[in-house]
């Protein structure tokens, strides 16, 4: 029994220690942009909802072509330029960012080879697992739609309303305009109802109560997109005294729902 109790014991601590990984972004000559390959490679792992990052160090680098100010500056563009990639879809701030320079080339034999390897920015990146804890605070699991009989304290997700990363911009203005208009008649149709809207975001780390917003360069991306929707209902008739709206950030995951579909606007009914 005291075999297994010591067991036990070493397997909790080793879910609470911390894990480090290497992460590699690779960019074409003289170039310091992303490209859609080194995407996938730096979202599959930061969208991993299991894990919670605690800190990023990133490095630049490049190859010995062209002279030593010129390398040198393009190294730290590689490494500001991941940075910035973090920050703006993660709200993940790295912990140091820093140029090294050109790489020297050791084989002469096969160069460019070499010197494709050598134009990166390098990422250090220590997590830990998360530990799934049943005080969690989490959404309703059943939500209403305007074709139900409604009450006080129902939530409505408005359907298709899709923003560009980090912007309260709609990816499809035409299908979010649909929908929200759909959420104007209604309450045109019933002018004694009131609402908050409320934002969530998804895909960011517990560190950080909310994503960043591009525009305002703050933490409230959830609030700024609520805001968005209440500016549209007023602009579309709908008089401010009946609209409330507020960010929530990562507060209310949607329970055992898929991470992307955390990226919402809720209606709540606070007045039939």
């Amino acid at each position: 029994m005291k075999k297994i109790l010591f067991l036990l014991l070493l397997i909790n601590l080793g879910f609470s220690q911390s894990k480090k990984d290497t992460l590699t972004v690779y960019f074409e000559s003289n170039e310091f942009k992303i490209s859609p390959e080194n995407e996938v490679v730096l979202n599959t792992f930061f969208l991993n909802k299991e894990i919670e990052i605690t800190t990023v160090s990133i490095e630049g680098f490049c190859d010995d072509i062209g002279k030593e100010n010129a390398n040198d500056k393009l190294a730290t563009n590689r490494a500001k330029i991941v940075a910035d990639y973090l920050d703006n879809n993660f709200a993940i701030l790295a912990t140091t960012v820093t140029g090294k320079g050109e790489v020297a080339l050791n084989d002469v034999t096969n160069p460019e080879k070499y010197r494709k390897t050598n134009r990166k920015a390098t990422l250090v990146v220590e997590y830990q697992n998360k530990i799934k804890k049943s005080s969690v605070k989490s959404s309703p699991s059943v939500y209403k739609t305007f074709d139900d009989f409604l009450k006080t304290g129902d939530k409505i997700i408005i359907q298709n309303l899709i923003f560009n990363g980090s912007s309260t911009v709609f990816e499809d203005p035409e299908e979010a305009e649909a929908s929200l208009q759909k959420v104007v008649n209604y309450l045109k149709s019933n002018p004694n109802m009131e609402i908050e809207i409320q934002g969530h975001v998804c895909c960011i780390s517990k560190s950080f109560k909310d994503a960043r917003d591009a525009k305002s360069g703050k933490n409230n991306l959830s609030e700024t997109r609520a805001k968005r929707v209440f500016d549209y209902f007023i602009d579309n008739g709908i008089v401010p005294e009946r609209l409330t709206y507020k960010g929530y950030g990562r507060m209310f995951p949607i329970v055992n729902g898929e991470e992307m579909k955390n990226k919402r606007v809720e209606i709540l009914v606070k007045k039939i």
